[in-house]
């Protein structure tokens, strides 16, 4: 018995999620007897006709083909294009010659070539394609390996053609190879002399029109590090501009400071300048220095004169006609100094402005030709790179044709390295040892077949499968009662009953509600046997038929009350159960049967039938439910929760996997305190012949021989 968990009064642990399956060779041999012998017969019987239409002999005929890792070129330098450059990618390489080998349009021109001999493989009445296609069929391709060859073989039941056609398929495989290598050369030649021309036509057409912009630009060649000519002019004229400019400025300054109509208060600085240049007139002065003598000699004359003199007054006003003519000749001086002043500084201005107009058209001029220059020079130099670049693909043109011509007669890749030869000696063959093979293999399947049943069979046969499944040991296990006979099935009740006892004596467990994963599993045959057991062994045991879902015939005893009666509370309250208890007998314990239950399939008042069993301690030492299977009753469920033990009936060989965890979870559900598990029904051979060996040792006395096929003596 376990109990789940470290107290009974834990709940049930998850099952886990699958066990393993225990194979059993000679138990499935003896339980599929039938199965096996026609198996093995089947087999046998169509080998016979296998080995008679297989066991023909066969010869062989093997051609080799060399792929080299490297271009075999007939130019010093490898071919580059087609160079392998890995083991991987050579590998590759391999992989698809042996694809191609054997292509539709290879064979075909193969068995062609043949003419005549190709009799020799088609036959009479067969079309050329399938002939062709069953070639392909026959034909095995096969790289060796860690080495650079690959095998081409045929095999037939006549050995005359078949080096011919081996021969055959190798030479139109290598043609089509060396071929496919330069696919279409001849046009691909014809396409690069035509692309040849063209770019020939290209380089006059260009050279031509460089010619040209050389005339007219006056240059005999085009050079990046080339100075442009109006470049320097153009510097110059900027310079010149900008000089011209500051003349400008200056003249226009310069008139601004004496023109009053641009700047008030100038005619002052005119009158100043003109009279500094009046200053230095050489007639003004020469005038000044005559009427200044003038005026000397008659200053002397009137020196000693008196004021009332005549000749002093008529020199007085000779003085005075003086000194007005020099301030008249002086003013005209100012005034004719100051306009020339003026106008020339007009003529200065305008004179700037006019050369800065011009200078800067110049400018402009000259920059529209620098840029043509240029424009045109760069044309003139992407000519000549446009040539250069043709010329390049001239010569790579030119060098492609050369390498097309020479390659296309190169040995290329792959070459014969051995030709097919006539066999003399059969490689397979013999219609006795096919039989004999197949008679073999009829034993073995025939052996296969019981396991794979087994191996496929979802039902549990095995003690072992349902404790990894529960993930706890069994209460016990019991073997089907014709095979185990009397003495040894009471043998196997008793010990069941000492493990109830055993857990009543440890925790004090009393209620053992008995349940099964589906109908028909034993319940009823194993509670009533267990308790009868339990009394023998000096515990009274009383037997409960708590099954209203399906009452079976064996509780019914006439007068028997039953316990729907009790429970819907008609008994007498001082002794509810006395009324109910059928008292047994050798072959039966005593019990209380369900009784009528009128059509219902469940009892009434469930719940207070615990409380009902517990007050008959002191009559009974253990009370054992026979509950309806757990997946069906929710009395089963409500009983089970409310037990000391819940005991889960599995029955061997119609519970399978999946309905046992079905049930595990639905204990786990209802968390009983405690839970157990036996395994009913087992047949005897399950498991190797355990419960047989069981049997044996319980009525002989004496441990089961070793298996030969565990050949003890090397453990020696």
């Amino acid at each position: 018995m376990q109990a789940t968990g470290p107290s009974t009064n834990e709940a049930t642990p998850a099952p886990p999620a699958g066990a393993g399956l225990q194979l059993d060779p000679l138990g499935s041999l003896r339980k599929h007897p039938v199965l096996a012998l026609v198996v093995a017969t089947l087999i046998g019987a169509l080998g016979l006709p296998l080995a008679y239409i297989k066991g023909a002999p066969l010869y062989s005929s093997t051609a080799t083909i060399y792929v080299s890792p490297r271009f075999l070129a007939n130019l010093q330098d490898d071919n580059k294009e087609t160079e392998l450059q890995s083991n991987s990618q050579y590998r590759e390489y391999v992989q698809q010659q042996v694809r191609t080998v054997n292509r539709f349009d290879i064979v075909e021109r193969a068995l062609k070539s043949l003419g005549s001999k190709s009799a020799l493989f088609v036959t009479k009445g067969e079309t050329w394609r399938h002939a062709v296609e069953r070639l392909q069929v026959g034909l095995e391709i096969t790289p060796v390996p860690d080495t650079y060859q690959v095998t081409v073989t045929l095999q037939g039941k006549e050995k005359e053609g078949l080096a011919d056609i081996v021969n055959a398929v190798v030479r139109s495989y290598l043609e089509s190879a060396k071929t496919e290598e330069f696919f279409a050369s001849d046009k691909r030649i014809d396409t690069l002399k035509a692309d040849k021309e063209k770019v020939e036509q290209e380089v006059a057409d260009k050279q031509e029109k460089r010619t040209e912009i050389a005339q007219e630009l006056g240059v005999t060649m085009f050079s990046e590090s080339f100075l442009n000519p109006y470049d320097k002019l153009l510097v110059d004229a900027k310079s010149s501009v900008a000089e011209a400019r500051r003349n400008r400025i200056q003249a226009e300054a310069s008139l601004a400071s004496v023109d009053q109509a641009t700047r008030p208060g100038a005619a002052l600085a005119l009158s100043a300048l003109a009279q500094e240049i009046a200053s230095k007139d050489t007639a003004l002065t020469s005038i000044q220095a005559n009427l200044n003598q003038r005026r000397a000699a008659l200053m002397s004359t009137t020196s000693g004169m008196q004021p009332e003199h005549p000749g002093r007054k008529a020199a007085e006003r000779e003085l005075a006609d003086l000194q007005n003519e020099s301030e008249k000749i002086h003013s005209r001086l100012l005034k004719e100094y100051s306009s020339m002043l003026l106008e020339e500084r007009k003529a200065d201005a305008y004179k700037s402005a006019e050369i800065e107009k011009k200078l800067t058209a110049l400018v402009h001029e000259q920059e529209s030709q620098a840029a043509w220059f240029t424009t045109r020079y760069q044309e003139g130099l992407a000519l000549g790179l446009d040539i250069d670049r043709a010329r390049k693909r001239l010569n790579t043109i030119d060098d492609r044709i050369e390498f097309l011509s020479m390659e296309v007669k190169a040995p290329g890749f792959s070459r014969l390295f051995s030709a097919a030869r006539v066999p003399e000696n059969p490689v397979k063959g013999g219609r006795k040892v096919l039989y004999l093979g197949a008679l073999f293999a009829s034993l073995l399947l025939g052996l296969i077949a019981p396991i794979a049943v087994d191996f496929l069979d979802p039902r549990l046969r095995l003690p072992a499968e349902v404790e990894k499944l529960l993930g706890f040991a069994l209460m016990g296990w019991l073997l089907r009662k014709k095979e185990a006979g009397p003495d040894f099935a009471r043998e196997q009740i008793f010990r069941l009953a000492s493990r109830i006892i055993q857990d009543h004596q440890t925790h004090g467990s009393r209620i053992f509600a008995f349940t099964s994963v589906k109908a028909q599993g034993g319940t009823t045959t194993v509670v009533t046997e267990t308790a009868l057991a339990l009394t023998r062994l000096g515990a009274p045991a009383l037997a409960v038929e708590a099954n209203a879902y399906r009452a079976d015939a064996r509780y019914r005893r006439a007068g028997a009350r039953g316990l729907s009666v009790i429970l819907r509370g008609s008994s007498s309250p001082s002794q509810p159960l006395s009324d109910a208890i059928v008292p047994g007998g050798d072959d039966f314990p005593d019990c209380i049967p369900v009784g009528d239950v009128e059509n219902e399939q469940n009892l009434p008042d469930v719940l207070g039938l615990i409380q009902l069993l517990r007050d008959t301690e002191g009559i009974y030492q253990i009370v054992l439910l026979d509950l309806p299977p757990l997946l069906v009753s929710v009395d089963a469920e409500i009983l089970a929760r409310n037990s000391d033990v819940t005991v889960l009936v599995v029955e061997a060989e119609a519970v399978t996997k999946p309905e046992l965890l079905k049930a595990a979870r639905a204990l786990e559900r209802l968390r009983p305190k405690a839970a157990a598990a036996i395994l009913n029904k087992v047949h005897i051979d399950a498991g190797g012949g355990m419960g047989r060996a069981a049997l044996l040792e319980f009525e002989t006395g004496m441990p089961p021989a070793p298996s030969k096929w565990s050949t003890p003596w090397l453990w020696k």
